[in-house]
């Protein structure tokens, strides 16, 4: 047997477009649903036995949907009742019934009476008058409700429990009125009975027409009213009232089409303007929120560019700038984008075309600038609607970078280059193939002791001098002048000519040593040293250029300062052999072999006694013999090991200063990378303990460079010393900057006078003069003072005219090492004298 195949005309009245609850999209989804769910269930039903026939129906989108008769009985139960799923058409259905149902209870009641007064005469009283006046009632009942709740709010609970009422009265009344009419059609003859029909199908009609809103309604009047007339009338075998009912079915076919097709526009055009008043109020609700947004927007009409909405941040930023524009902030709206710029065909050009969006610039309006960000607004199909433009008012901000980028790239103090950007350019042109150039280090000579001395504010002074020198000195084209940090600048120059660099090296030491004159009456005078390294002959990349200028620039300060130098090869090999040297140096601190503490004997000038020795450090290396402390001294100090060493020749000293029979102190040299750094007193305090030597006869020399470094509290770790009993000597006093101020700022007990002043005191009176003067002082403040390097008769006689208290040189004794290690060293100078390789102290 072939299933039924047939249209549905049940359709949901709430399926439209909208992809809301109850609309287009999401019946779609359910019948999609319900639709997977019936072919499961077909599936699962084939292999059955006794199947139960099956209605293959075809959906509004031509899907055929297989039903059973239980899914067939639900869909028709679902379509002649009121749906829940759209409150919005649930509410405009009653409204558009309720304007109709006056009329339709006018209309059943006059039919009503009508049809009983032509049957008043022919039937039972209680079958015309009290029947009419039964129908009237109740008909009057529900017109009373009506007229009491037609003021009332509209909800959409309201609504529907009114449609509901309503499509309970329909069914009441469409089942009373046929059996009304069926009961008078016995007693009336042909013409009576053809009005019977008549009436009912205007009825019917009528009906059908009042409740063309009310789907459920409506197809409750045609599917029984209607089934009733046709089996009716068609049952009476009479050709007139058979060809009745076959009139009515189809009007009444047509009817029900049309009241279906009418009730799906309305459901579309309901549900189109709720969408279309969400949009509105969404809009709304959005354009609230970009009015109350602190980030100024505006949108722009995509044909004309004139613009049509701005936000309140907008008007406020633009009333700050009017006097930039041709227009005000409240004359804005409608003007054209171009206000915004003096040449506007390049913006024109991407603001027409949505291809070039998003799209960011910055504009500059005066002395303002405006940071302006457009992006695409498009609707829900992707059609594009228009620019819209974010912008900001960033002068401050854009200053701040520019301060930034300047201090990112730029010294803060000189303007010059940084260290970065000059890496940055050296770099750019080393990668520029075939390219030369050549690379200046440049370092100045008595920086630190300037800006230690005199402050840091008159130490930046200098630099900006400095750095106004270099850029007038250096002005050729492609020259870059940068300053690498501290005291160091660096200069770049386009070739790698050996003998423009070796002139341009000289005029810059030339230049920067002449006397730079301060504010306040003061002149400086410091100088320069320069390495100079040329690419591509000392290196290619720049890390190798600068470490090879680098090595220049510290051959050009070992020689004396103030000169400069060309890198060589041997340079390098004697930065490696100070790097092995060190290397040794640390072996032989932790192993404690090598190292020897000899002493030198101080004399009073008088009585020709004993009555100190200063410690002085000697080093044996197997292989390389003695090295001279003005070797590895120095050495010490800048890797960082002369803290050991000073704790060596402190603690060796107290040891052997302890077993001396003539009771003379001990003086012990303190290097300035030692003081200041909390490290000195416990040093002292642990020596003084493990020899049991009294601290009355230790004498820390410590030199008047060391006193300049004003960051660290020195002079404070010195009192603690004298606390202690520790005597505190000042050597080599008249050399670098001599300060009658350290002298007044500390009570030293002791002045070493330099020795190149007493040698030359003979022959040179200014520096008889100065050893006099010195020794006046000394003997002024109560200080003893001492002549360094007095090796000669001659010498010692001027130093006694002059006042001096206690000598110290060859002429009383050489530096010798002690009873304990006398067998010792002895042994190493044989072994000396038996291998020349080796050197002698």
């Amino acid at each position: 047997m072939q299933p039924l195949r047939t249209s549905i005309w049940l359709r949901d009245s709430n399926q439209t477009a909208s992809g809301k609850p109850g609309t287009l999209q999401s019946h779609r989804r359910k019948r999609t649903d319900q639709d997977q769910s019936w072919r499961g269930r077909r599936k699962h039903s084939a292999g059955c036995l006794g199947r139960r026939p099956k209605t293959v129906l075809p959906d509004e989108w031509g899907h055929e949907v297989i039903m059973s008769p239980e899914s067939l009985f639900i869909q028709i139960k679902t379509s002649l009742s009121v749906s829940l799923d759209n409150p919005e058409l649930a509410t405009a259905k009653f409204s558009a019934l309720s304007r109709v149902i006056p009329l339709l209870y006018f209309f059943v009641v006059a039919n009503t009476w009508v049809l009983a007064t032509i049957f008043i005469n022919r039937a039972p009283i209680w079958l015309t008058v009290c029947a009419a006046l039964l129908l009237t009632i109740v008909c009057a009942s529900r017109l009373a409700i009506w007229w009491r709740t037609r003021n009332l709010a509209v909800t959409a609970e309201r609504a529907i429990g009114e449609l509901r009422r309503a499509n309970r009265a329909t069914t009441f009344l469409i089942l009373a009125f046929p059996v009304w009419a069926f009961a008078l059609f016995p007693y009336g003859d042909m013409l009576h009975q053809s009005y019977i029909a008549f009436f009912l199908m205007v009825s019917i009609i009528g009906a059908l027409f009042c409740l063309i809103h009310l789907r459920s309604a409506a197809l409750v009047v045609a599917g029984f009213a209607g089934l009733a007339f046709v089996v009716f009338f068609a049952s009476t075998g009479r050709p007139v009232f058979v060809g009745m009912a076959i009139n009515v079915m189809l009007v009444i076919g047509m009817s029900v089409i049309v009241v279906l097709i009418q009730n799906r526009d309305f459901a579309r055009m309901v549900n189109a303007s709720t969408e279309a008043q969400a949009k509105e109020t969404e809009q709304s609700r959005l354009l609230h929120m970009i009015d109350d947004m602190p980030v100024a927007v505006m949108t722009v009409e995509p044909e004309t560019l004139n613009i049509n909405y701005v936000n309140e941040t907008s008007k406020h930023l633009i009333r700050r700038i009017e006097h930039l524009l041709p227009v005000t902030a409240d004359e804005l709206l409608g003007t054209c984008i171009d206000v915004f710029h003096r040449h506007p065909q390049h913006q024109r050009r991407i603001l027409a075309d949505p291809a070039n969006l998003p799209h960011s610039a910055r504009i500059k309006l005066g002395p303002e600038v405006l940071d302006l960000k457009v992006s695409a607004i498009t609707d829900n199909g992707g059609g594009y609607i228009g620019p819209m433009l974010t912008w900001a008012l960033v002068t401050k901000e854009v200053e701040s970078e520019r301060r930034i980028l300047q201090m990112a790239h730029y010294d803060t103090l000189t303007g010059l280059p940084n260290r970065v950007t000059f890496h940055a350019e050296l770099d750019k042109r080393l990668a520029t193939h075939g390219n030369r150039l050549g690379l200046l280090f440049v370092d100045l000579d008595g920086f630190k002791l300037v800006n230690d001395t005199r402050g840091h504010r008159v130490g930046d002074i200098l630099l900006n001098q400095v750095a106004g020198r270099l850029r007038a000195t250096c002005s050729s084209p492609a020259t870059i002048v940068g300053r690498l940090g501290g005291d160091e600048f660096a200069v770049l120059v386009p070739h790698d000519n050996v003998e423009a660099a070796v002139a341009l090296a000289a005029r810059i030491v030339a230049t920067l040593g002449v006397p730079y004159d301060l504010d306040y009456d003061r002149s400086i005078q410091i100088g320069a040293s320069v390495g100079i390294a040329l690419a591509p002959l000392h290196g290619a990349d720049g890390e190798t250029l600068l470490g090879r200028a680098d090595i220049a620039l510290y051959a050009a300060k070992t020689s004396g300062k103030g000169t400069y130098r060309v890198f060589s090869p041997d340079m390098e090999v004697r930065i490696q052999e100070r790097l092995r040297l060190e290397a040794k140096l640390r072996a032989t601190l932790e192993s404690g072999k090598g190292l020897f503490v000899f002493y030198q004997p101080i004399v009073n000038i008088e009585t020709r006694q004993v009555t100190a020795r200063e410690a002085l450090v000697r080093w044996h290396h197997p292989r390389r013999g003695w090295i001279s402390p003005g070797e590895f001294v120095p050495v010490a100090e800048q890797s960082g090991l002369i803290g050991q060493l000073g704790d060596f020749v402190l603690n060796t000293a107290c040891r052997e200063a302890a077993g001396w029979t003539d009771n003379a102190r001990i003086a012990v040299n303190v290097s300035a990378s030692q003081l200041g750094n909390e490290t000195l007193l416990p040093a002292v305090v642990k020596a003084l303990a493990a020899s049991s030597l009294p601290a009355d006869r230790l004498e820390i020399e410590v030199t008047e460079t060391a006193l300049l470094n004003s960051e660290k509290d020195i002079i404070g770790e010195l009192r603690q010393l004298r606390d202690l009993g520790v005597r505190i000597a000042l050597d080599d006093f008249g050399t670098g900057y001599s300060s009658l101020a350290h002298l007044r700022a500390f009570p030293f007990d002791k002045i070493k006078i330099d020795g190149s002043f007493v040698r030359d005191a003979v022959d040179r009176p200014d520096c008889a003069a100065v050893v006099q003067a010195v020794a006046s002082l000394g003997r002024r403040l109560g200080v003893a003072t001492v002549a360094e390097g007095v090796e000669k008769e001659a010498q010692l006689d001027r130093i006694r005219e002059e006042g001096c208290s206690e000598v110290q040189g060859y002429l009383f004794g050489r530096p010798q090492p002690s009873e304990r290690d006398a067998p010792i060293v002895e042994a190493l100078h044989q072994m000396a004298r038996k291998d020349p390789t080796t050197s002698t102290t």
